[in-house]
């Protein structure tokens, strides 16, 4: 095991370089799409702040729409990684030699990239769920809205009737 810990220690550097380049990535190109979301889903998990109407329309109808540029954007970055892929496959094919050190940049590139797009996938997926349960909580409110409410009229006591004998008939 103290194997395992010496190499972790050696590769820590280059672990938080590649975490801070990804961060980086992300921050720059898909952060500001997932941030509002971010701040709706801790009101979600809030129970003593619920979320609002205005806040679950946002939800329904503006972050679809930022889905799509998100998608756009990511669609871009999934171009990107291919053909950075490609440059590999092509200087492996032609035994380019790696005199200028860049086989090794290239493959820490697409790393880099797969852990952008796999992160923003997961946004995705994420906003995806909180769009339904918005759309949950959204029809749960209106039906309740629409069911009409009984009004709860209080008990009255019958006033005691006096059943008078000489009225009676035997037979």
């Amino acid at each position: 095991m103290g194997d395992i810990s010496r190499a972790i220690d050696i590769l820590k550097e280059d672990f938080e370089s590649a975490d801070n380049l990804v961060g980086e990535i992300y921050n720059k190109y898909f952060s500001r799409y997932f941030k509002k979301e971010s701040d709706l889903y801790d009101k979600f998990r809030n129970a003593d702040n619920l979320i609002t109407d205005t806040e679950l329309e946002w939800i329904l109808i503006s972050l679809p729409l930022d889905l799509k540029m998100v998608a756009n954007a990511l669609a871009q970055f999934k171009q990107h990684n291919e053909i950075v892929k490609l440059k590999i496959k092509q200087r492996k094919s032609t035994k380019q030699d790696n005199e200028d050190g860049m086989d090794e940049e290239f493959k820490l590139m697409n790393i880099i990239y797969t852990s952008v797009i796999t992160r923003v996938e997961l946004e995705i997926s994420f906003s995806k769920e909180l769009i339904m349960g918005a759309k949950k909580v959204w029809d749960a409110r209106r039906s309740s809205e629409m069911t009409p409410v009984r009004e709860i009229v209080p008990e009255q006591e019958l006033p005691e009737y006096q059943i008078d004998d000489q009225n009676k008939v035997d037979f």
